[in-house]
């Protein structure tokens, strides 16, 4: 994942809510997938393998298991896994196809049940991004807002 991928991610975070932190999480788990499939080494696609890892463990650990649909999530999670570790320990790219498909299929509903969200973002005190307002030679310009952030005294 670029570097630019991951600002973006950083910015869409602090303005998501929690369903869309949720989606989002989605997301850099698929980017990271595709690292796995294009890393050039053996460290860099292990490292892309555990990256996912850590997508679908903060997937599993956002769980709340007081509705039954989050004990069918977490077999799904653990399944995602245990394709992941076989995918690294056995160095067989087959074994993600599978996790691919239902993070994809995941990622789709999530982001469907998200539209219906209306909760506020998590990060109540992050700047406020404005995106387009203005155009530079490189296309639109970003504008961060920090009035109101940290300490006064």
């Amino acid at each position: 994942m670029t570097e630019e991928r991951k600002q973006d991610y950083t910015r869409r975070i602090t303005q998501a809510s929690r369903g869309m932190i949720v989606v989002l999480t989605f997301e850099m788990a698929l980017d990271y997938l595709t690292d796995v499939r294009q890393a050039k080494t053996e460290q860099e696609r292990n490292a892309a393998i555990r990256r996912v890892k850590r997508c679908v463990s903060a997937l599993h650990d956002a769980l709340n298991y007081e509705y039954e649909l989050s004990f069918v999530l977490m077999r799904l999670y653990n399944y995602v896994n245990e394709c992941m570790d076989k995918a690294l320990f056995r160095r067989d790219d087959a074994w993600l196809e599978e996790p691919e498909k239902i993070m994809s299929r995941l990622h789709s509903a999530f982001e469907e049940a998200v539209k219906s969200d209306d909760s506020e973002a998590v990060m109540q005190n992050a700047e406020a991004v404005y995106t387009g307002l203005t155009y530079g030679p490189e296309g639109m310009n970003t504008s961060f807002d920090n009035a109101g952030r940290g300490f006064r005294a």
